[in-house]
């Protein structure tokens, strides 16, 4: 094309950021005279402007410094009523939209709920910035409407805890904090996040039908309860937002609180709030196992310490010879719980008493799980069920079954691993007989699972998370003594595996959230120490939220770079990261 016949365009003046709406639209130059612009005038075109917003200083100093305003004063803080908090846990279960590790959607307002406000995780202008632990003083003294705790409706004997050591120094931690017991604020967002958010994603089943659901309809009546809830739900509110690796104050101050008042319960002469007791051990569990490096100190003396408490009380004969009323229900399900939370400090090597006396009765351990699904009336008086949605469906409830025995296998494996050699041939054929006959007994789990794919629909989260763990717990019995995690070359059995651990684990993710579900998580933790693929070993650190076991990951991979890695190995580091963290 001849160069005298280009069109150039003409440039008439740089386009309007400010202009007014009008101009802008046309994508016109305006000259922003207000309040009417000459083209607007001249072409008798409505003028119309936005509200200039206030710059970003003016912001961050509320729209002019203090001193500056005729009068200004903090928004009073008023007690809220105790209503309130309860219709925090009301049965009607929040919509909880599930979008990224580190952003809380707010659930949508319903019946009851706080206002968007109260969800807010950030501190507000009202609340200390600067010292943290003044934002949970902040508040009414709570003062339960019930001060007792909840009475068993079973005979219990009287019996006294054997005095092996001083409960005081196994609850409480080393931050030493005295301050009123109070809910603050910051209290009612952790009470609204944990309803909201936590419960959900600790369960597959529907929020109302959480155990942890319900287990903060009985803190609001145990004051006990309610400060190792809130420990918790500060903790795992700080972990979700990223801030701390560390609890924050709030959770020491209401961690400091309920060991107190758990001492104080142990120790008196007329204690028979069993349901409290092992709910409070319950949550100490929770909270230790999110603190960054693992005490074992802690974690060990809590093991002894609720095995010595449950064959004290013989809880365990009592739920398995009770009938179903609401208690023993209720404690069983608690049980089961502590079983499942002491089996996995074991696999790291601080736990496992309590675990492995109440597998020394596979008829008792069963009688227990088979009482904890049964469906109970809650304080509410509407029915209240830990077994899955749906449970009119029986495969759904095997799957439960099925994820329980393999919780089961998994102790047992950590009891052969740590075993003496005379002990091992034993615990080995027993370990593959009871995975033979779990896999045999339940395999139209895999059935469903593979109908599913060819169908295209979207299984079941809990069928997914129990092939998911079942694959892991193949991998960790190879590996459990004496064979090196990743040892090259690996044999076409357990590459295998490996492939349809991580097949699966890829599927779970995509069906449902999964950050909550400890079991997953360690199942994530096996495949990244056993794999060499960098693309899966990527992928498995993006899914891992668990900071304890990211952690172990992380260091475990750092030395498979040097020498190869065994499960004593792994112990060890857990151990090495808990005398280096500062």
């Amino acid at each position: 094309m001849n160069a005298s016949k280009t069109r150039h365009r003409t440039e008439r003046g740089a386009r309007s950021k400010n202009g007014c709406q009008t101009c802008i639209s046309k994508k016109v130059k305006c000259d922003e005279q207000r309040p009417h612009c000459r083209r607007c005038i001249r072409l008798q075109l409505q003028c119309e402007w936005t509200t200039q917003p206030p710059s970003l200083s003016a912001r961050r100093r509320g729209f002019g410094p203090i001193k500056s305003r005729e009068s200004w004063a903090p928004r009073t803080i008023q007690p809220r009523a105790r209503d309130q908090l309860e219709h925090i846990v009301s049965d009607e279960p929040s919509q909880v939209e599930e979008t990224s590790d580190s952003v809380i959607e707010p659930p949508n307002p319903g019946p009851g709920h706080f206002p968007e406000v109260m969800f807010n995780t950030w501190p507000t202008s009202t609340e200390a910035v600067d010292n943290p632990i003044n934002q949970i003083n902040t508040g009414v003294t709570f003062v339960p409407d019930i001060q007792m705790p909840i009475t068993p409706q079973f005979p219990l004997p009287v019996l006294t805890l054997p005095n092996f050591f001083a409960p005081s120094t196994l609850f409480t931690s080393d931050i030493e904090i005295r301050s009123p017991s109070s809910l603050g604020e910051s209290d009612f967002r952790a009470v609204s996040f944990h309803r909201a958010v936590f419960a959900p994603l600790k369960s597959t089943q529907k929020p109302a039908s959480s155990a942890h659901f319900l287990f903060l309809d009985l803190g609001i009546r145990n004051s006990m309860i309610l400060d190792f809830i809130l420990a918790v739900s500060h903790n795992e509110l700080s972990i979700r937002l990223g801030s701390s690796q560390q609890p924050p104050p709030e959770s020491w101050i209401h961690f400091q609180h309920g060991s107190q008042k758990l001492t104080l319960a142990i120790n008196s002469s007329l204690h028979s709030d069993h349901v409290g007791s092992m709910l409070s051990m319950l949550y100490i569990y929770m909270f230790w196992l999110r603190v960054l490096p693992l005490n074992y100190q802690k974690l060990r003396g809590l093991s002894l310490f609720v095995c010595s408490y449950v064959k004290s009380f013989d809880l365990d004969g009592l739920c398995a010879s009770s009938s179903s009323l609401l208690d023993t229900t209720l404690l069983s399900r608690i049980l089961t719980y502590l079983y499942d939370r002491d089996g996995f400090c074991a696999f790291f090597g601080c736990g496992g008493a309590f675990a492995s006396y109440v597998s020394q009765n596979q008829e008792k351990r069963k009688t227990i799980w088979q009482l904890s699904r049964s469906v109970f009336t809650s304080s509410r008086g509407l029915p209240t069920s830990f077994t899955m949605s749906g449970t009119s469906d029986p495969p759904d409830s095997h799957i439960l079954t099925l994820y329980f025995e393999l919780i089961s296998i998994h102790h047992d494996i950590n009891r052969y691993s740590q075993a003496v050699e005379a002990q091992t041939v034993h615990w080995l054929r027993r370990i593959k007989r009871n995975l033979a006959q779990a896999q045999e007994d339940f395999i139209f789990v895999w059935s469903l699972l593979a109908d599913c794919k060819m169908n295209q629909r979207v299984p079941p989260l809990m069928a997914l998370v129990a092939v998911t763990f079942f694959h892991a717990i193949q991998i960790y019995l190879f590996r459990s003594r004496d064979s090196y995690f990743g040892q090259l070359p690996i044999s076409s059995e357990i590459q295998r595996t490996l492939n349809e651990l991580i097949a699966t684990a890829y599927q779970t993710v995509a069906a449902g959230p999964v950050q909550l579900l400890e079991r997953f998580q360690w199942s994530l933790l096996i495949a990244g120490v056993e794999t060499h693929d960098p693309v899966h070993l990527d992928w498995i650190f993006g899914i891992l939220s668990d900071p304890i076991l990211k952690a172990i990951l992380k260091h475990v991979k750092r030395r498979q770079a040097i020498y190869p890695v065994s499960m004593d190995e792994i112990r060890k580091v857990v151990d090495t990261m808990n005398h280096e963290h500062p």
